[in-house]
């Protein structure tokens, strides 16, 4: 079933709408796939738990196909159909639900296997891979939700965000939180730059 999941996912990703944004394409739900895999193995999750995570890994942004804000339910709509199709079980198809659900800003969790996408979603934000991404993330949301703002702002959302972002489950808590405090840490620093900056500017004025 995984394998026709991911071939079903793969090719809608590929050909919809979803080819066409800058983040949310078939390359970062491979990442977020590859994460689950990752997390799952370290926090020793059997085999039919992580089957249903992988599934909603899968699923979790095609609704990207269909419309962009709200594409969370769409996603869940995508994933009930197909599994339905494939003859899967009520209540797996519930617990890929409420995975892709979870997985909402801001994140909301109601299960432990929620947990996992969760962080599974947002693992970049403990690499230094999360510069490449937010460039990707800034310039979709400029495209697609029309937000605008300059280097600095943009800057200060990050850090904003950082913040307030926390961990779901032990494995994200215990080892990808240690990256994430490096990050804000590098963002703090660019954020000095430009404080320095605005400094030098002001008494370059006579």
């Amino acid at each position: 079933m995984i394998k026709e999941i991911e071939n079903y996912c793969s090719n809608l990703l590929s050909t919809s709408k979803c080819k066409e944004l800058p983040f949310h394409n078939l390359i970062h739900t491979q990442e977020v796939v590859q994460n689950v895999a990752y997390i799952a193995a370290a926090m020793g999750i059997n085999k039919a738990n992580k089957d249903i995570l992988l599934i909603a890994a899968w699923f979790h942004d095609t609704g990207f196909s269909k419309k962009y804000r709200g594409h969370e339910d769409e996603s869940k709509n995508i994933a009930i159909k197909y599994l339905s199709k494939l003859g899967a079980k009520d209540e797996l198809i519930k617990s890929v639900c409420l995975c892709i659900d979870a997985t909402k800003m801001p994140q909301n969790p109601t299960i432990p296997l929620a947990k996992i996408l969760c962080d599974a979603d947002i693992f970049h934000v403990s690499t230094p891979h999360f510069y490449y991404r937010k460039i990707l993330l800034r310039r979709e949301w400029e495209v697609y939700c029309n937000m605008n703002m300059t280097d600095k702002e943009w800057h200060e959302l990050n850090l904003e965000f950082l913040k307030s972002h926390n961990f779901k489950s032990n494995y994200g808590k215990n080892v990808l939180e240690k990256g994430k405090q490096e990050n804000i840490k590098k963002v703090q620093q660019i954020l000095a730059y430009y404080d320095r900056s605005t400094i030098s500017y002001e008494l370059s004025i006579p």
